[in-house]
């Protein structure tokens, strides 16, 4: 009989360590939330409303992560398997209290560019070693100022007043039958 631990592992296989900002944590739950948009119109005298799609709804996350004491130091370079765990909870905080966007990495859900509006970090005297963030990302996006096209009103306008003056004069040059000019 085959037991959980012969099932295929190729998802643990693809599992990478939680991180923002490079400050590392261990993930015990992430989801992920959106949808779309969406405004409903309701008419008078109507039967049926109607559904406006409006686009994505900004994508959030929500994470809890935690910190804990390692029975020994086990790489000099990580700072989260240590018998400190204050270090690794403190670069964490200070990564969620940066200005600006940052890299989140989840286990199964990848690199995604999100900023921290909130985050809650708790630990309990009884469980010492110990502590849990409650975290709160949403995406980036894209800057509307950068992205969108810069329209050259002025240009614009002076290229049609130009190709309007240029069919007058190949009107007035060329009479279509009939019409004397």
């Amino acid at each position: 009989m085959a037991t959980m631990f012969d099932l295929p592992t190729a998802w643990r296989d693809r599992l990478m360590p939680a991180s923002f900002r490079n400050a590392r944590f261990h993930c015990e739950v992430n989801s992920q939330e959106s949808g779309r948009r969406i405004v409903l119109h309701e008419y008078p005298k109507k039967d049926y409303p109607y559904a406006e799609d409006m686009g994505r709804v900004a994508r959030a996350f929500s994470v809890r992560g935690y910190c804990i004491v390692y029975p020994y130091d086990d790489d000099a370079n990580d700072i989260l398997y240590r018998r400190d765990y204050q270090l690794a909870r403190n670069r964490l905080i200070l990564a969620l209290e940066e200005e600006g966007p940052g890299t989140l990495r989840l286990p199964t859900l990848g690199d995604k560019i999100v900023v921290c509006p909130r985050y809650r970090v708790s630990e309990e005297e009884k469980v010492g070693g110990f502590c849990v963030f409650d975290m709160q990302f949403q995406e980036q996006g894209l800057d509307p100022q950068r992205w969108v096209p810069a329209i050259d009103t002025a240009g614009a306008l002076l290229k049609e007043s130009q190709n309007t003056r240029n069919e007058a004069k190949r009107m007035l040059a060329n009479p279509p039958p009939g019409v004397n000019v």
